[in-house]
């Protein structure tokens, strides 16, 4: 026996082998809005049950189906194991109460029934089913969340942190009594937020920005992504926040931008010495003296000596892929030589240096790489957006601030749109593409000296000229003695 029930109506399962208390039970819920179902074995009760999903589900407790193993089916079933259920046992049976407790039972109610008790009773089951699922389902995102590779937090709208899943607590190294701790100091204790000016107004407006564990002489530099998203629980606005660790993917980027500068500069010059003077030699051969032949293959035999020097390198970079993190930090005495061989590689002419004496020997938190790599797409950016390709570049280098030095580049090209000034920053954030990071059509190399600088542990402003047409770049590069001085003050805090 069965009463049809629509879709919006509650579900009651019974259990119930006895036909007289079939009859009873539908007789005391007629007209109630109630869906009942009925079964009269274990076996067609389970299958149903997986069928309809009931609101609740009611068994008799008979001998016959042995209502108390499908009871504990029932609570071992991933679909069922949260409905209610409500058992009829005889009266003042406390060990069959005993054994539906066992066994996962909710609630119970005595033989001969109470219509009035019975609907109560599975109204109050009906309630509390929505919410049973609810303590589930956040017990499931809970156990996910604290599983997750990426950290998860919940902050209120100052700031302070309301949850923080496992990966939060290793990333940013708090311990367990973490509730109401500060978001930015958690943040700031470990890392340097970048942009600034992104983080200067994150709790205003959370816009992704990178939090940096700058490289130091025994570790590489550390990064993570931070994005936020707001939430309203009630009437209060919460931010859900979410910690990526990208410092494989920024090491990969790193390797790749070296990689392409490499192939295609290094080899440039070596190779175009050894076919300009097979060439002389192959065209001319019958016209050449023996000693100008002897003249042009040792030109040719030293490019090709050259040529294979560098193409040593490259397979040397290749076998140690952190090649960029490797050799000693870049004195700024080498800055002269650096600019002289990237202007004639580059074919830029018209660049200006301004390095005083007192600091040649500065000992930067760059290596020699690190340093020439900045350099080098700070100027053939200068180069590409040039109207005419042949910039004017101002390069100065001084000091404002102790444990920093001040390197500025400007050039007299073209000025960024806001919106490219915003873009050119994140290589991960917006606009991913080819693991390059740069959008379609800008081809500015500028995520890259972001990277570097911030992997220092320094700091870089990009702006528009503001007395004509260019950019400029303003870079703080900590000096070698300042990156050990942090590194022996954070070591506490990193230590496990």
């Amino acid at each position: 026996m069965s009463f049809n029930s629509s879709p919006d109506e509650s579900i009651i399962l019974c259990l119930v082998v006895n036909a007289a208390l079939r009859a009873e039970i539908a007789a005391l819920l007629e007209n109630t809005g109630l869906g009942l179902r009925f079964a009269g074995t274990s076996d067609v009760f389970l299958r149903q049950a997986e069928e309809l999903l009931p609101t609740v589900m009611v068994l008799d407790i008979d001998p016959t189906v042995d209502s108390f193993e499908t009871c504990r089916r029932l609570r071992a079933s991933r679909l069922l194991g949260n409905v209610p259920i409500l058992m009829l046992s005889s009266r003042q049976n406390r060990d069959e109460r005993a054994a539906g407790l066992s066994a996962g039972a909710d609630d119970f109610l005595e033989k001969p029934l109470d219509g009035l008790e019975l609907l109560a009773r599975l109204r109050a089951l009906t309630r509390l089913n929505p919410q049973r699922l609810l303590l589930a389902n956040l017990s499931r995102f809970t156990w996910m969340a604290d599983h997750a590779q990426e950290g998860y937090l919940l902050l209120d709208r100052a700031g302070s942190i309301l949850y923080a899943n496992e990966r939060t607590l290793e990333l940013l190294n708090l311990d367990e009594e973490y509730l109401g701790l500060p978001f930015v100091s958690a943040v700031e204790r470990l890392y340097l937020p970048e942009p600034v000016h992104v983080w200067e107004h994150w709790l205003e407006e959370p816009e992704p920005c990178f939090l940096v564990q700058p490289e130091t002489p025994t570790a590489r530099a550390a990064w993570l992504i931070l994005e936020a998203h707001e939430i309203q629980v009630g009437t209060e606005y919460q931010r859900i926040a979410r910690l990526r660790d990208v410092t494989e993917r920024m090491a990969i980027y790193q390797d790749m931008r070296r990689f392409h500068t490499v192939v295609a500069h290094k080899l440039r010059t070596p190779l175009s010495i050894l076919i300009s003077h097979l060439t002389i030699i192959k065209n001319k051969m019958d016209m050449l003296t023996p000693d100008e032949i002897r003249e042009y293959a040792r030109g040719a035999i030293g490019g090709a000596e050259r040529l294979a020097g560098e193409i040593r390198k490259i397979l040397t970079y290749i076998d140690a892929p952190l090649a960029l993190n490797l050799g000693q930090p870049a004195p700024l005495s080498l800055v002269p030589a650096m600019l002289a061989e990237i202007c004639r590689l580059l074919g830029v002419e018209q660049v200006t240096l301004s390095l005083p004496d007192h600091l040649q020997q500065k000992t930067i938190a760059l290596t020699p790489d690190a340093l020439e790599m900045i350099l080098h797409e700070l100027l053939e950016n200068a180069r590409k957006f040039h109207p005419q390709h042949n910039p004017n570049v101002d390069i100065s280098i001084g000091q404002t601030l102790a444990g920093f030095v001040d390197i500025r580049v400007a050039d007299d090209g073209i000025n960024l749109t806001p919106e490219q000034m915003r873009w050119a920053w994140l290589p991960y954030v917006q606009g991913e593409k080819d693991f390059t990071g740069e959008l379609p059509g800008m081809g500015l190399g500028f995520p890259m000296v972001a990277t570097l600088v911030w992997k220092a542990g320094g700091s870089l402003r990009l702006r528009n000229r503001p007395d004509g047409p260019g950019i400029v770049v303003e870079m703080k590069i900590p000096l070698e003695e300042t990156i050990r001085q942090v590194e022996r003050i954070a070591a506490p805090y990193r230590a496990e």
